[in-house]
């Protein structure tokens, strides 16, 4: 997918945001320390954003800033080419975690660079306790289930406040939360972008 870095560098729709201040790379997909324990990324090592998004992702960089001034973004996953979101969709397809992918059919809006996937890490480089990891697929991560999970003592309120942080800093710069997964935040709706904007194959 090289081929892909140096197309995505040429155009001028998007950003690359991997080297921003604040800003650390574990792109989960380039790596094995995934769900589906392979790399389906390969050389795809990079990580962009529709230019749109990159704008609201500046204004939460500057957020954090002033909120934790000695903490960093780390970015799991940002744009992701829909061939390689198939292979996410055909390995979970007619299981259990299927809801956790969106159908390649309507298009994931990482696909357009309208999604990011990231957490927290402090002044020691160590990641914030969200209360599971990146693409956990339990009702632990669900922002929904979290009053639920802290009454049951399965959360505690500080894996519960850090994620506060977190949704905070990236709603106010204008992105939404993902109902059932603590990380992943969308820039636009999702009709609007697979309707005005292009995938990225």
């Amino acid at each position: 997918m090289n081929t892909l870095i140096n197309d995505l560098l040429k155009n001028p729709d998007f950003v690359e945001v991997g080297y921003l201040p604040y800003v650390t790379l574990d792109l989960r997909y380039g790596t094995t320390n995934n769900f589906m324990c392979k790399n389906i990324y390969q050389d795809f090592n990079r990580a962009f954003l529709h230019k749109v998004a990159a704008q609201k992702f500046l204004k939460a960089i500057e957020n954090l800033k002033k909120v934790k001034p000695f903490w960093k973004f780390l970015l799991f996953d940002c744009l992701r080419p829909a061939r390689a979101h198939q292979q996410l969709w055909d390995f979970v397809a007619g299981t259990p975690q299927e809801s956790y992918v969106a159908n390649p059919d309507r298009g994931s809006l990482h696909s357009f660079g309208f999604a990011v996937d990231l957490t927290l890490v402090d002044e020691n480089n160590n990641m914030v306790d969200m209360g599971t990891d990146f693409d956990s697929f339990e009702d632990l991560a669900q922002p929904k289930y979290e009053l639920k999970m802290l009454e049951m003592k399965l959360l505690t309120e500080k894996q519960i406040n850090n994620r506060l942080i977190l949704r905070k800093i990236m709603e106010s710069a204008g992105f939404y939360q993902l109902s059932f997964e603590w990380w992943h935040y969308d820039a636009d709706e999702g009709n609007n972008v697979r309707t005005n904007y292009q995938l990225i194959k």
